[in-house]
């Protein structure tokens, strides 16, 4: 879970270095619209203590999950099989791009 988070956050540093490098080739008008662009700074205070955060205690609802349980063993699970198909050639497209 926490790899999970220090990957998200480097991701976010490389996509913040991308949005500089496009600004600074970029033309930040394009016709008469200017573009308007969107940035998060995440200070690196910040996203260590989110780290610890999640570390402490992982997002897990145990409630949901003992029902889910629950309902396999009882077999009133609904399972939509095109649904989990669909779900998994989107995650094989995605890691093909």
């Amino acid at each position: 879970m926490v790899d999970s988070i220090k990957h998200m956050v480097n991701r976010v540093d490389v996509q913040k270095s991308r949005d500089f490098d496009s600004k600074s080739t970029a033309s930040p008008v394009k016709g008469d619209v200017a573009i308007a662009r969107d940035s998060v700074e995440v200070s690196e205070a910040a996203s260590t203590q989110v780290v610890a955060q999640l570390s402490n205690k992982p997002p897990i609802n145990t409630e949901a999950v003992s029902r889910i349980k629950s309902a396999i063993a009882e077999g009133k699970y609904p399972i939509d099989v095109d649904q989990i198909s669909e779900a998994l050639m989107d995650a094989y497209r995605d890691m093909k791009a």
